[in-house]
């Protein structure tokens, strides 16, 4: 029997449906990522948070809006969800309008709070512009994604050019005038604002303090709010949400096995963590890393790379694939004339990387035990489809915004974007690992 639950995240992709649950994880809800709406439901008892991973972030608009309305409406019918959160990216990537629109008429909420800030991450919303440690989005990675680009840095005009030209005037801001002064204001401003037809508000946001004044202002409102944000917003709303609940705070331990890392991700994030693993004199005689070329994912999976994977795979070695010199490669006159030979454009490389890494992984699966580390939102997707991942149950915090979880087949799976942590962030992974394996 499924036992009711309270609340239900809605995310584009999967390491932000995992980063979100983390939040609700640490009050002490017992929470479970399914990877996809249509997944049998079943091992559910006495979850509290469910997370549906929608992978829509870089398909069709109308699609994408589809595919959040039935989530949500999976989890109203069928999980009895009565609290809900939109998940969106904070480099503000995806089809964010169309699907918050989705949500709520989904829902029936009466407008969306947007607090696309990551404030833990160095990611701030200030006079409406969304900022990465002090950067405007539209001068960082995110700007440069092949499967959703971000032109401009100003929140509200990037949530409405997805709108028609009559909807444009349902998005409105709070700034930080307002957010400063605390919750009252901030709840009486929404208040204007939906009385005046907003429904997707803005909000500005520079501490931890601006989310807890945002989620009370919520709290206040005599309107129905629908969250939307990232697992900054999140982690403010989890005790509201769960109250008092008991957490379990004993350590956990897990098996002494080699980790599988698997990169898609070529942003400069990834590169640093990736270097900074590889450089590290405490792991350079157990680790072992194959930096893959146009040339291999053109060509495909082949033997010799898995025997090379499978070879080192041993005890607690580390064995890293990843991507990190490709964009780059692409770059040069011979990369370019091999893509434009293959008839190979920029997206249709991304989507060549993932399919290369799921492969890996399933190939992999076949031959050894592993802890899989995963690198970006689609590349960990599709390896978790690939070796037959039904769902992801949250076991512990291996950083703030990195869970350790543990799928349908008692596989440990660690997922992490691309544009997430700082140059140790990898290393402080594997370090976790170090700390709490059984001897």
């Amino acid at each position: 029997m499924i036992l009711s639950s309270t609340i239900g995240i809605i995310a584009d992709d999967l390491t932000g449906a995992n980063d979100t649950a983390l939040q609700f994880f640490l009050k002490g809800s017992n929470t479970e990522i399914l990877l996809g709406y249509n997944e049998e439901l079943q091992n559910h008892v006495n979850v509290g948070t469910w997370a549906i991973s929608t992978e829509s972030r870089n398909i069709d608009k109308n699609d994408a809006a589809k595919t959040v309305y039935d989530s949500v409406t999976v989890l109203k019918d069928k999980l009895n969800v009565e609290h809900f959160y939109k998940k969106i990216d904070s480099t503000l990537r995806g089809n964010i309008t169309y699907e918050i629109f989705a949500a709520l008429e989904a829902t029936g909420k009466d407008a969306a709070i947007v607090a696309p800030a990551f404030v833990q991450e160095g990611r701030i919303t200030i006079g409406g512009y969304q900022l990465s440690k002090g950067v405007p989005i539209e001068r960082t990675d995110a700007a440069r994604d092949p499967g959703a680009p971000i032109y401009e840095s100003y929140v509200p005009d990037i949530l409405k050019k997805q709108l028609g030209d009559n909807a444009k005037n349902m998005v409105g801001s709070i700034e930080l005038n307002v957010i400063a002064k605390g919750a009252l204001p901030i709840a009486q401003k929404i208040t204007e604002l939906i009385e005046a037809g907003k429904k997707i508000i803005v909000t500005d946001c520079v501490s931890t303090v601006d989310f807890e004044q945002i989620v009370l202002a919520m709290q206040k409102s005599p309107y129905d709010i629908l969250p939307c944000g990232s697992a900054g917003l999140a982690q403010a709303l989890a005790p509201l949400w769960l109250g008092e609940m008991k957490v379990n705070k004993a350590t956990k331990t897990v098996p002494r096995l080699p980790k599988l890392i698997l990169s898609g991700s070529a942003t400069t994030v990834s590169a640093l963590q990736i270097q900074k693993l590889e450089n590290d004199d405490d792991y350079s005689d157990k680790s072992y890393f194959i930096c893959l070329t146009l040339k291999d994912i053109i060509g495909g999976v082949c033997e010799n790379v898995i025997k090379r994977v499978v070879d080192n795979l041993v005890q607690d070695n580390i064995v890293a694939i990843h991507v990190c010199n490709v964009l780059e490669e692409a770059k040069t006159e011979e990369g370019k004339n091999l893509l434009i030979d293959e008839g190979i454009t920029k997206e249709a490389l991304s989507r060549k990387i993932t399919q290369y890494l799921a492969e890996l992984a399933a190939e992999i699966k076949k031959q050894a035990e592993f802890i899989l580390i995963t690198i970006g939102g689609e590349t960990s997707r599709a390896c978790c489809a690939a070796i037959d991942s039904k769902y992801l149950q949250v076991a512990d915090a291996i950083l703030p915004a990195i869970p350790l979880c543990m799928d349908s087949s008692a596989q440990l799976v660690v997922t992490k974007s691309g544009n997430l942590g700082t140059s140790s962030t990898l290393v402080e992974i594997i370090q976790y690992f170090e700390h709490h394996e059984n001897l």
